[in-house]
């Protein structure tokens, strides 16, 4: 009698191991030694010019990334500029004469200024100004601008979404879809000019919901304000990631009163989310709340098949694939920020989630002979329901001084997650006429347990008005345990036993404790930055069961960064930069637990793995025009120990899959995006990134040496059409590409999108449908050891999306600006 476990007692799990199972390694800090970067460089200013500061009238905090432009007498543009992280400004190279400057920003008045140069003054520095919702113009100019929809920092690509379709209805996966450099897969993974070793910030912080697997499917696009790329990103960030950081900013509520946004969607095929953020400031509280819930369900379906030919056999067999993921998530948000007093606040925040899902899978296989008969036919039913629980708590303290340009922050992160999964298996084998062969029943529950602690302190201080020195400290400790048994079921006594053989106890142990100094600055049209960070990194693998082994990887290591930057002319920059990366390998690479669950496809880790490091070279040019901006660059990305996927054939044909560390690789690549706005109504960005993969190392099977390019491309459009329907499309293509040890099929897809403001501006309603032809599709072909492999797989991806948006805002802070102003004191609080 067939019996189908869906559910075990799983051991419990204590990530404070180390206390007890350390081994013998010493742990604690280091000293390390802070080494600082000091730049000097000369100039002569010989024409002049107009300088000064933004600052945001809701909050006194500097306004960064806002237009700045200069109109000569006859009104017609001369210049422009825009200010810097620091909300400066600067327009140099100007004649005496009489300007009409312009300071603008996406929902903000637009301020302007009459400024007047005369031959005997070089410099004119205007007092500051302050942009206010709902302010009053200095002359009474009332012409906006839109933020640009990219923006080119120093050190980082910046994408403003705020208009973006999938910024109203989607969540931050649909949204990254359509940001040029990036690309994600069927399963969500996101890989950056074609390297998957991404790491995420949010607001500019690490934050342990990052590591989660599916976490951009929790975070609501319409949330999110802009994203920042940073392929080459300084010594103040963690080097951790190949390919670069992406940054998530979040828009933040600086509004007096309550405010609060409702976000619904509905999708084909059981696809629901739905989110309330709220926020309500008053007095010297901030307080934050947020509420979020999503039900989805995927079909996958895919094939994969595999022709042997070895020296005494040869066969071939064909698996298929049909299967259902189900995902039920719901999470929850709180903070408060508090003014302490006009130099310093604190803010206390956390964030708990929790979710149920169940995938399951028939997967079938045909076995044939070297004839091309067919030998058996297996079927294998596959179920496989998990639990995830994740809750992070932190505090952030910030604090300026009474000499403005110096800022002290300090932050405290504790986060827990638990996971938990049964794999349960059901085979059958039959012969080609139908007859029985055998049958099997096996499950494998696992769980995972991981405690992080982060700490940081960071320091900056303005040297002068045009240098920058910054220094801090980050030490980020974790614990995993992992526990994964395999059961087989027994026909007599009606129940399931362990094979301890096949199950396992891991534990994993890494500390990472760095100091980081930069110094930067501006000179004449120079822009520059260096910094140094040197990390110490403990590391220790112990595999309790089934074998009592312990492995060590303690190294010290430092990474530099340096960034220049060159204003080619007011429109143009032209910037190079060099950082040194790592990627370690994580507790997943490192275990050296076989995996059985696929009897034909194993799986284990490398516990000699070494860290991947990566030396980043990048040359980029910006050129603002007319109608839009174009972007052109060249990188080179050398790799050493590099980290690789290998495959090995064993007796049978049975595959298992590990890491491994190749002598090298490199990537010779050039990017190049442009925007263009040819009318008010119509706006258009087109990327295109194709790069050279170069692979160099030895495996078991002998030397490889894997060689090709790759190319990916997207071009995105939005047209405001009739009755204020804003549609936007966005097509993907990915080319053919090479891996270590075969070649991936080309990948495309085509979303299409429309937005309709309903209720005063207040909503909207949106209709979206991704991967509108199907073509979404994943596919590889391999050769090893005599097994050559061709699969595809597809996720389901062609949805229809029906959203609605709404936002609900108490006008308090302009009732409040008008009484500053001398204006009418009655009336209470709007909606």
């Amino acid at each position: 009698m067939k019996k189908q476990i869906t559910t075990l007692s799983i051991p419990s799990i204590n990530p404070g191991w180390s206390q007890t199972h350390s081994v013998g390694r010493n742990r604690g800090y280091v000293t390390m030694l802070t080494l600082l970067f000091a730049l000097f460089l000369g100039t002569c200013v010989s024409a002049q010019s107009i300088k000064g500061q933004l600052t945001d009238g809701t909050n006194q905090e500097p306004m960064g990334f806002a237009n700045i432009s200069l109109y000569d007498a006859n009104d017609k543009l001369v210049k422009g500029t825009s200010s810097d992280i620091d909300g400066r400004y600067e327009i140099i190279d100007l004649p005496a004469g009489t300007y009409r400057l312009e300071a603008s920003f996406l929902g903000y008045a637009t301020q302007s200024q009459m400024v007047t140069l005369t031959n005997d003054k070089t410099t004119v520095e205007l007092p500051a100004i302050v942009l206010s919702e709902g302010g009053n113009n200095l002359d009474e100019v009332t012409v906006t601008a839109e933020r640009a929809v990219m923006e080119l920092g120093l050190d980082r690509k910046i994408f403003n979404v705020e208009k973006s379709i999938a910024a109203a209805g989607g969540n931050a996966e649909d949204l990254l879809r359509e940001i040029p450099s990036i690309t994600v897969d069927l399963e969500g993974n996101v890989s950056l000019r074609g390297s998957a070793g991404v790491r995420f910030l949010i607001n500019g912080k690490p934050s342990a919901i990052t590591q989660q697997a599916g976490f951009l499917q929790t975070l609501t696009a319409s949330n999110i304000e802009r994203v920042e790329v940073l392929t080459n990103p300084g010594a103040q960030f963690d080097p951790e990631g190949t390919a670069g950081l992406v940054n998530i900013v979040l828009k933040q509520k600086t509004e007096d009163g309550f405010n609060a946004t409702v976000n619904l969607n509905a999708g084909t095929g059981n696809k629901f989310d739905g989110s309330v953020d709220a926020n309500w400031r008053k007095g010297k509280f901030n307080t934050t709340l947020g509420v979020n819930g999503r039900y989805d369900e995927r079909f996958f379906r895919g094939f994969r098949e595999q022709t042997a030919t070895f020296a005494d056999t040869t066969y071939s067999r064909y698996f298929t694939f049909d299967g259902l993921r189900q995902n039920e998530s719901k999470g929850f948000n709180l903070g408060t920020e508090y003014t302490i007093n006009k130099y310093s606040s604190l803010g206390i925040s956390g964030n708990y989630r929790t979710s149920t899902g169940e995938s399951t899978n028939l997967r079938s296989t045909q076995f044939f002979d070297d004839n091309g008969d067919l030998n058996s036919v297996s079927y294998r039913t596959e179920v496989e329901p998990q639990e995830r629980e994740n809750y992070e708590l932190r505090a952030d303290y910030n604090t300026t001084f009474a000499k403005p340009g110096r800022n002290l922050s300090a932050s405290f992160q504790y986060s827990e997650s638990d996971q938990t999964e049964v794999e349960n298996y059901d085979e059958s084998i039959f012969g080609p006429e139908g007859d029985l062969f055998d049958e099997s029943f096996q499950n494998s529950p696992s769980a995972n347990g991981r405690t992080q602690y982060i700490g940081q302190l960071d320091y900056s201080q303005k040297i002068g008005e045009d240098f920058k020195f910054e220094a801090g400290w980050r030490s980020t400790m974790q614990r995993i345990d992992n526990v994964a048994d395999f059961n087989i079921y027994d026909e007599d006594s009606q129940e399931f036993f362990r094979v301890d053989s096949n199950s396992s106890r891991f534990f994993y142990d890494e500390d990472v404790h760095a100091v980081y100094s930069t110094f930067g600055g501006k000179v004449d049209k120079f822009t520059f930055s260096g910094g140094l960070r040197a990390e110490q990194v403990y590391t220790t693998s112990f595999l309790a069961e089934p074998t009592g082994e312990t492995f060590e990887n303690n190294y010290f290591k430092v990474y530099p960064s340096v960034f220049l930057g060159y204003a080619v002319s007011e429109s143009g920059t032209i910037q190079a930069s060099y950082s040194r990366r790592v990627s370690r390998p994580r507790d997943r690479d490192l275990n050296p637990f076989v995996d059985r669950g696929d009897p034909l496809n194993l799986r284990t880790g490398n516990p000699f793995l070494l860290p991947e490091i990566i030396n980043s070279y990048e040359l980029n040019l910006q050129q603002r025009f007319g109608m839009g901006t174009f972007t052109g660059g060249v990188y080179y990305r050398a790799k050493s120990d590099l980290i690789t996927r290998v495959t090995e054939t064993l007796p049978g044909g049975i595959q298992i899959g590990t890491q491994a560390n190749l002598d090298s690789g490199r990537d010779y690549g050039v990017e190049l995006i442009t925007t263009l706005r040819p009318s008010k109504k119509f706006d258009l960005t087109a990327s295109a990134n194709a790069y050279r993969t170069e692979i160099d190392g030895t495996l078991q099977e002998g030397a490889v040496q894997a060689n090709g390019y790759n190319f990916s491309g997207r071009l995105q459009g939005s047209y405001e059409m009739p009755w204020n329907v804003k549609s936007q499309f966005t097509y993907f293509y990915r080319s053919p590409g090479v891996t270590s040890q075969g070649r991936l099929n080309a990948m495309q897809s085509f979303d299409l999108g429309f937005r309709k403001p309903i209720l005063n501006d207040l909503g909207a309603i949106t209709l979206r449908v991704t991967d509108l032809f199907n073509q979404r599709k994943f596919g590889y072909t391999t050769e090893i050891s005599g097994l050559s492999t061709i699969s595809e797989f597809q996720r389901e991806s062609r949805i229809v999306y029906v959203g609605f948006q709404y936002s609900l805002r108490e006008v308090k802070g302009k009732q409040n600006r008008q009484r500053s102003g001398g204006g009418d004191d009655g009336g209470g609080d709007d909606f």
